[in-house]
């Protein structure tokens, strides 16, 4: 019997080119899979684009699954804030009742995220009895982490990224259970849905090696700064994390220098145009107005690049003003 991975997407219609991008990247690097099926999850996409999402998997011979949410927001019986985040983030913590039954595993991928190699490997990686496999986060906070009610020795993950046992999480209700964490705190997070799944698995969250899901955490900060900047949480030895991020697998555009931002200069741009230019949005003009912030973060970074720890701690004192900025701006798009 081959191999057959499930993908899922999550997106509206402002994010739907990044994730056609995506998966162009996934289905061009895994060639040799025998079967693919993208799952598409959309909030209010047209019906133009999924027919064109469509026909980009009808093109490499691949499956597509396309599904309508809506607003996102009705189906929690309590009030959210997506907090400054595209409210589509939300739609994977729904994954169990809107993925067909016989669909046991799946590997969940944001869409500013690029495929640069084979995930055969990652696919059937043994994650034990742990619903979901993430990377590591070591830059949140040991404050973040004792807010979220976590041991302060418990690793916290990025969720850009969920390679998910999807049987596990159907027969154990893990979505209540995430749900019901996420009601008892009052939606009170940084990052809505990872802050919500961190609290709510202790110890059934299965580490995966950083080249799944390489950002900027592992672009800006040296092992020894990850290390630093992780304590008490123990981190993985630096022979360890050399091999996991030797050759990354999953780039995931964090923050805000994003390849679509006129001016960025993130190092692996060329990856999403290259991307980009294989699908039907590839004439897109890139986003205007921050030019002048990626000059000021270019110096920023050139002047921090020996001194890794403090730029964290400066990072760190600004999330909270760049979250409500985003906010902001979310607000006035919708």
């Amino acid at each position: 019997m081959g191999t057959h991975i499930h993908v899922l997407y999550a997106a509206d219609e402002n994010y739907v080119r990044h994730a056609a991008a995506s998966m162009v990247s996934l289905m061009e690097h895994n060639i040799g899979v025998d079967e693919i099926t993208i799952h598409f999850l959309s909030m209010g996409v047209s019906e133009k684009s999924m027919e064109q999402l469509s026909a980009l998997c009808a093109e490499r011979k691949r499956h597509f699954a396309g599904y309508e949410l809506g607003d996102i927001r009705r189906w929690f019986d309590f009030p959210v804030n997506a907090r400054g985040f595209a409210p589509s983030t939300l739609a994977r913590l729904f994954i169990a009742r809107v993925l067909p039954e016989d669909v046991s595993r799946v590997l969940y991928l944001d869409c500013d995220t690029i495929v640069t190699d084979d995930l055969t490997a990652l696919w059937h990686t043994d994650m034990g009895t742990c619903y979901l496999g993430m990377v590591a986060e070591p830059t949140a906070t040991k404050a973040r982490r004792v807010q979220l009610g976590m041991d302060v020795k418990q690793p916290y993950f990025n969720a850009g990224v969920l390679l998910i046992n999807l049987a596990l999480w159907r027969s154990e209700d893990a979505e209540g259970t995430v749900l019901r964490y996420y009601c008892s705190k009052g939606g009170d997070f940084i990052a809505p849905d990872q802050d919500a799944i961190n609290g709510a698995f202790p110890g059934r969250i299965y580490e995966l090696a950083p080249r799944y899901n390489y950002g900027s955490v592992q672009i800006y900060y040296p092992w020894k700064a990850q290390k630093r900047i992780s304590a008490p949480t123990p981190f993985m030895n630096e022979e360890t994390y050399r091999k996991g991020t030797e050759k990354p697998a999953i780039i995931h555009f964090l923050g805000e220098e994003r390849p679509w931002r006129a001016g960025n200069h993130h190092p692996y741009t060329v990856e999403y145009e290259r991307n980009l230019a294989l699908t039907p949005w590839k004439d897109s003009e890139k986003d205007e107005g921050w030019r002048m912030y990626f000059l000021c973060f270019g110096l920023f970074n050139t002047f921090m690049k020996p001194f890794p720890y403090l730029r964290w701690r400066i990072i760190d004192g600004l999330i909270p003003v760049f979250m409500k900025h985003r906010e902001r701006q979310l607000k006035k798009r919708q």
